[in-house]
């Protein structure tokens, strides 16, 4: 082999190590992002399922157990609360809603039975800016 190609192919292989590097890097950036989303709407649903129960404290904990990209483009989210994994509520994030959380749940009877009814319910925004305003006035 002539110096030529010997130049070449190191050149060659310090630019694929360089595209990997940089690919590996958005991906692991792309990662984050969805962790960071998924965390926040698991804090919105929780926060949701918390407050808007007919008795305080009614809800211990809340446990996912499945979150998932629809071919469609949605975002599913499963889980249950107060460890009883018959306790199940799913929700479905759309684009419409920025992919947000904002109080649509499909829910199990110990769910429905023990949140308030529909016309009582109040969004997770909605809850914040209350907690908020709670915070300012103390």
């Amino acid at each position: 082999m002539s110096k030529k190609h010997i130049v070449l192919s190191i050149i060659i292989v310090i630019l694929i190590i360089i595209g990997g590097v940089y690919f590996k890097m958005k991906h692991d950036e792309k990662e984050r992002i969805k962790q960071e989303y998924y965390k926040e709407q698991q804090e919105r649903i929780t926060l949701y399922l918390k407050y808007n129960t007919k008795e305080p404290n009614t809800i211990k904990s809340v446990h996912f157990t499945n979150i998932e990209n629809s071919p469609m483009g949605n975002i599913f989210i499963e889980g249950y609360i107060n460890n009883d994994p018959k306790a199940t509520f799913s929700t479905l994030q759309t684009p419409e809603d920025r992919f947000q959380f904002e109080g649509d749940l499909t829910t199990s009877p110990p769910i429905s039975n023990s949140l308030n009814p529909a016309h009582k319910m109040k969004s997770p925004d909605e809850i914040k800016k209350e907690l908020e305003q709670k915070k300012k006035d103390h």
